[in-house]
């Protein structure tokens, strides 16, 4: 056996350090993935949770619909930036540069929108002008998130989910403006969330193409 190829210690130590890494990098991409969802997706929920609830709870029903609207005027135009050719300039833009899940930014959308108009169907539904049944008491805006998250699952296409859970729809709506709101819902949030899905995934896709043919030249 020739001694220049035999496995020295330095080998030896590398087989044993080699998995240890890749289960270290694999633990730090899964912590910052998490830190990732803490900070762009839940923060921002948490925080409009709080601040609608207590406009619509404690303050005028003027200067609660003047917060409404600085949401609703954030929401627009953060569903305007993920949409189209926009979103998917964004989206390859930030892979590019190493953000691997720009997905987040529609997920963050989601549950931003899904306060929105759970909020702004409780105000209507607290002074009579909408009716759900079963009837929703005053300033119980969360179960408006069930009736719109449901609406969500169950537009996404070819999964079923809303049946697969065996999640009925929690409320139905009775009057027409209710219908407008979720139509609204669907065009503005759901059409382009589930879009930026799929542009995504034909981003990691691509990218994953890329590297495989960067290998074999």
């Amino acid at each position: 056996m020739d001694p220049a190829k035999s496995p020295t210690r330095l080998d030896y130590a590398l087989d044993v350090l080699s998995p240890i890494g890749r289960n270290l990098s694999f633990f730090c991409s899964v912590l910052t993935f998490v830190g990732v969802i803490g900070l762009l997706v839940l923060a921002p929920y948490f925080l409009a949770r709080a601040v609608l609830q207590w406009t619509q709870t404690a303050l005028p029903t003027l200067v609660h619909a003047v917060v409404l609207l600085a949401f609703f005027l954030a929401l627009g135009y953060w569903a305007w930036m993920i949409s189209g050719e926009r979103g998917s300039q964004l989206f390859r833009r930030l892979y590019r540069q190493g953000v691997e899940w720009p997905f987040l930014f529609s997920v963050a959308l989601l549950l931003f929108a899904v306060l929105c108009f759970a909020s702004l169907s409780s105000t209507l539904n607290d002074h009579g002008l909408i009716r759900f049944e079963p009837a929703i008491a005053h300033g119980e805006f969360w179960r408006f998130q069930d009736f719109y998250a449901w609406h969500f699952l169950n537009s996404i296409p070819g999964l079923k989910l809303t049946e697969t859970l065996k999640w009925r729809l929690p409320y139905d709506y009775k009057d027409s403006l209710s219908g407008a709101l979720l139509l609204c819902f669907k065009l503005i949030v759901i059409v382009p969330v589930i879009a930026s899905f799929t542009l995504w995934n034909r981003i990691r896709k691509e990218s994953a193409k890329s590297e495989a043919d960067g290998l074999h030249m």
